[in-house]
């Protein structure tokens, strides 16, 4: 442990991990950096995070939203809306979830509907670092949805020669041994066959989580079944498939998912600062983009509340634009992305996630405040609302007062619940309240 804060790797000094939390400025930071730290954090907010985050893994259609890792202000630094590590010229930089590991496993859980943290293994991994839970809860529930219906079964061509055919002749063979002076028959079979570099590269993170996390119940009876099944093809330690041989296995589209699984998998062996030595001056990391975690938490819930089709706004699909032109009206200008659509035609309600704090002196950030009126006017939905993570029991004043009325209809700023069904109730009301309104 490093000062009683968190794990340190071996050969790394309490001194050269620095830990926070996730959009916490650096005035409420357990420790202030140094001057050779504040350089370095420097460095760490102009890498470009787009190459350590692994939540693509979750929705194969959704744009990522690249902000940088650190940004600066009145407060000093302050971490973004990534959790995990970077490790840059020999410090590691953690960002830890200010909700806690439970609620962010949960959403997991709750977005692709699995059990990532099994409950026997609720309290056996207090030993291991919260990042190592974080992308083994991330890591599982890509894996357990790829497994609902099938392992990764892949076909092996297969020729043999003899007096009986197994499979299909092979005509152009057969003439090919006869004319040698054979009398025997060339035939071709599939194999199935799980040892293949998806499951290569999925048995070989499993044993990378394994080695870092307390006993093997943090798997659960699931997972433990099907990874008892590729580790006997494969063997315990098969040789690591490249990023190319994953993608270009052949899939049906029953095993198609396992693709993300594996290239998650194949990711997080690759690019984990976990696995980096202490003294190595290159940059490594991973991250989770627990905004986006929230934004898909809401859309789960909202699909749980409504009683209208729900769909994802952040796609090409369901877009709108803040202007068009009156000369060529093709041409349009601020295209808009809400993250929630409720109702087709027309759309009666919208909402936007926002992961942080509502609240404070300031309330609501003006830039939210005019980013859902725009949606709510471009869009014609007459109610509309930001969603923020509740982390009191006392509701800010602006949700208090909520909704407010604007010359396109009302507007809403809400604390949910982290807790899904919780989560969904409060949702089901607003909509209610919202109706009655009406």
């Amino acid at each position: 442990m490093a000062d009683g804060r968190g794990s340190t790797e071996a050969g790394e000094s309490p001194a050269d991990r620095l830990i926070i939390n996730d959009l916490t400025p650096e005035a409420y930071w357990d420790r202030r950096p140094n001057d050779a730290e504040q350089s370095w954090l420097s460095e760490i907010a102009e890498l470009s995070p787009e190459s350590f985050v692994l939540n693509a893994q979750l929705q194969a259609d959704h744009e990522p939203t690249i902000e940088p890792i650190l940004s600066r202000d009145f407060d000093g630094w302050r971490a973004n809306r990534y959790i995990g590590e970077v490790r840059h010229k020999g410090r590691t930089l953690e960002i830890r979830p200010r909700l806690g590991v439970e609620t962010i496993t949960g959403w997991i859980s709750t977005i692709l509907n699995v059990q990532v943290l099994p409950r026997s293994a609720a309290h056996s991994n207090d030993q291991s670092s919260v990042v190592t839970q974080l992308l083994a809860a991330l890591w599982r529930a890509s894996v357990l949805t790829a497994g609902q219906h099938a392992l990764p079964r892949t076909g092996l061509k297969v020729s043999s020669h003899g007096l009986s055919v197994k499979g299909r002749i092979d005509v152009g063979a057969t003439a090919h041994r006869r004319a040698a002076g054979h009398h025997d028959l060339a035939s071709t079979r599939v194999v199935r066959s799980y040892d293949n570099a998806p499951a290569s590269a999925v048995v070989l993170a499993d044993r990378y989580f394994d080695q870092r996390l307390a006993g093997d119940r943090w798997r659960g009876a699931r997972l433990h079944e099907q990874m008892a099944v590729l580790r006997s093809a494969t063997g315990a330690r098969p040789k690591s498939p490249t990023l190319h041989e994953i993608r270009t296995a052949r899939y049906s589209p029953i095993t198609v998912k396992w693709r993300r699984a594996a290239e998650l998998s194949w990711r997080i062996l690759h690019e984990d600062p976990l696995g980096v030595a202490a003294d190595d001056e290159s940059t490594h990391g991973v991250l989770i983009d627990v905004a986006e975690l929230w934004e898909l938490f809401v859309l789960h819930c909202v699909g749980l509340a409504a009683d209208e089709p729900v769909r994802h706004g952040t796609n090409e699909q369901a877009s709108g634009h803040l202007a068009r032109s009156t000369v060529e009206p093709r041409r349009s200008m601020g295209r808009l992305y809400p993250d929630v659509l409720v109702g087709e035609d027309p759309i009666t309600a919208l909402l936007d996630a926002k992961y942080k704090r509502l609240g404070g002196v300031r309330g609501v950030d003006r830039e939210d405040l005019y980013q859902l009126h725009a949606y709510s006017s471009t869009f014609e939905a007459p109610i509309a609302a930001l969603a923020y993570p509740a982390t009191s029991v006392d509701l800010p004043m602006d949700e208090r007062n909520s909704p407010w009325q604007t010359s396109n209809g009302t507007l809403s700023f809400l604390t949910l619940p982290t807790e899904k069904d919780r989560c969904v109730e409060k949702l089901a009301q607003w909509f209610g309240r919202s109706d009655s309104s009406r």
